[in-house]
């Protein structure tokens, strides 16, 4: 059995159109989004509804806590068990995100990075809450511009772990991830992976992130980051400082005016977004990437309809160690 994974930039309609191929297909539906992981990220994160997830089994969706560090290597390991589940029962794991290391961690393995010792750990912390995150995201571009371009400036988690390994073992962290002779991937129980990513004009996308950020502030965002923090979840806990909740956390808590938190949130999707394209068009040709263009397929059914062609007509790129890579696809 075959893995389809549906991937591309935040905002394309990725969970509708997978509902419709969960149908199609018979398929069950594996999350590869690195928020949507999270137990009560509803408002912001573009998590299938309840009502959603009963149309077709949904597997790790709410997994973590918000106040549990997430990583790639813990989500393969994870996710593992459940696609071979799967494949077990004879359905069709759609995996469906666009968390590109995520997913990497997945297919390929990620190499193994060297323990890092507690001395600089700590440095590297102080140094954070010292001087802040945009500060140490400087010095990350200077010892891995790679890690740094792909990074939010104010991802306290990720720029903290890429500039202590960068100092402790004087190897970037994005090379060490791009060891494969070293990476050893999960055994997920599939044959092969086809890759499929929704794309859409840059502009237009742009346009309606700026309009779902809005919602997200006017729909239940402040309450649900209220509510994590009269439950005494820490304003810095890993889940809170996703895309759209930092930003709801300063405003919560005082430090960012509403309007202000609005557009840093816009802001910051729209830089997501273009990270997530430069991702996969670097990644593309290896997973032999297709893309599905939504310009001109408006209905998550018609797109669907668009990605079960290829699903059926294109070679998958073999499970690692099984062979030859596929074919290669097309960026958008």
């Amino acid at each position: 059995m075959d893995a389809l994974a549906l991937v591309g930039p935040t905002g394309t309609g990725k969970t509708a159109v997978a509902l419709e191929l969960a149908a199609r297909l018979g398929a069950e539906i594996v999350c590869g989004d690195s928020r949507q992981i999270f137990r009560g990220l509803d408002v912001a994160t573009g998590k299938p509804s309840a009502a959603e997830r009963d149309r077709c089994p949904h597997h790790l969706f709410d997994w973590l806590e918000v106040t549990e560090a997430p990583s790639a290597g813990l989500y393969a390991r994870a996710a593992a068990p459940a696609l071979r589940g799967i494949v077990q029962r004879g359905r069709v794991p759609l995996v469906v995100g666009g968390s590109g290391l995520y997913l990497r961690a997945l297919v390929r393995g990620l190499a193994p990075v060297p323990e890092i010792a507690p001395e600089v750990r700590a440095a590297v912390r102080r140094e954070l809450e010292e001087r802040g995150p945009e500060i140490l995201h400087a010095a990350l571009a200077e010892l891995d511009p790679e890690l740094a371009d792909r990074l939010a400036p104010r991802d306290r988690q990720r720029v903290a772990r890429g500039l202590e390994v960068a100092r402790a073992t004087g190897r970037p962290l994005s090379a060490w991830l791009r060891d494969e002779r070293a990476a050893r991937p999960p055994d997920c129980g599939v044959e092969g992976w086809r890759f499929v990513g929704l794309t859409d004009d840059r502009r237009r996308l742009y346009e309606r992130l700026d309009r779902r950020a809005e919602r997200f502030f006017e729909q239940g965002l402040l309450g649900e980051v209220h509510a994590f923090l009269d439950a005494g979840v820490p304003p810095d806990a890993p889940g809170l400082r996703s895309l759209g909740y930092a930003q709801a956390v300063a405003h919560v808590l005082r430090r960012l005016p509403y309007a202000e938190a609005v557009e840093r949130t816009q802001r910051e999707t729209r830089r997501y977004a273009k990270r997530q394209w430069t991702w996969w068009r670097q990644e593309g040709p290896r997973v032999g990437l297709a893309w599905v263009d939504a310009l001109d397929r408006e209905s998550p059914g018609a797109l669907a309809r668009s990605v079960e062609e290829l699903w059926r007509s294109r070679a998958a790129t073999p499970a690692p160690g099984t062979g030859p890579g596929g074919a290669q696809g097309s960026p958008p």
